[in-house]
């Protein structure tokens, strides 16, 4: 499979970072290539493949929604951005009312940059 176009379509959707600065979107667009290798590299096909990726950019779309104004981050952001990272990844993470609650304590006070830093660690962490 083409690696290339998977990586063309994150750089070309603007609703994946249109909510952050240069340096906070590349952070977040880099996260994202640096996943698409895991995602194709296991796809039966381009259609698989292309599922996944749309998948990560359901994920990238929350992070950028949250990241983009951390003051305004809910326990039921997080429960949803959580939700749909275990679609990409295919598991069953979940986290407790506190780790919430500290996730929120964290994103909150953070400006978008550190925010979109919070969040990914968060999420690759769970992926186990």
């Amino acid at each position: 499979m083409d690696r290339q176009l998977y990586v063309d379509r994150l750089l070309e959707s603007e609703n994946l970072t249109d909510q952050l600065e240069d340096d906070e979107a590349n952070h977040l667009l880099d996260w994202g290539i640096a996943h698409i290798d895991g995602l194709i590299n296991g796809a039966s096909g381009a259609d698989e493949a292309g599922d996944k990726v749309n998948r990560l950019m359901a994920v990238m779309r929350g992070l950028n929604s949250l990241a983009g104004d951390p003051r305004r981050v809910t326990s039921d952001a997080l429960v949803d951005l959580l939700g749909r990272y275990n679609q990409l990844a295919g598991g069953a993470a979940q986290a407790d009312e506190s780790e919430i609650r500290s996730m929120i304590e964290r994103v909150s006070k953070a400006e978008p940059g550190q925010a979109v830093a919070h969040l990914v660690e968060w999420l690759d962490q769970k992926k186990g």
